[in-house]
């Protein structure tokens, strides 16, 4: 005889022996969710800043109306570096526990 199509079956278990007082042994699952809990911050060190000139400067002068007086005006380039250091620091929490809705959501076998 040969069987063509699946079927459902429930799973063998092992055999345990009954106690004298008529009970059976069973297995019972409960699914259950965990929670671990990690907190990321940022960071950043600013070091000392270096400033170098670029070039020659430029200068412009502007007479006022009545020609008192002159107002000169000096534009130099420079080049500002800021040395920073980036980075994450970690914390973590305490985990937790706690029952699962789904008694079942694992597939663990219990049969719902």
């Amino acid at each position: 005889m040969r069987i063509n199509e699946t079927y459902e079956r429930t799973p063998i278990q092992p055999y345990q022996p009954e106690d004298q007082s008529g009970g059976c042994n069973k297995v019972g699952t409960q699914s259950v969710d965990i929670a671990a809990s990690l907190s990321l911050s940022p960071t950043a060190a600013m070091g000392t800043p270096t400033v170098s000139c670029q070039g020659n400067p430029s200068v412009t002068c502007v007479t006022d109306p009545d020609g008192t007086c002159c107002t000169l005006t000096f534009i130099q380039q420079v080049c500002v570096s800021v040395p920073i250091r980036y980075g994450v620091t970690m914390s973590t929490g305490e985990p937790s526990i706690s029952c699962a809705d789904d008694e079942c959501g694992c597939n663990c076998g219990c049969g719902c």
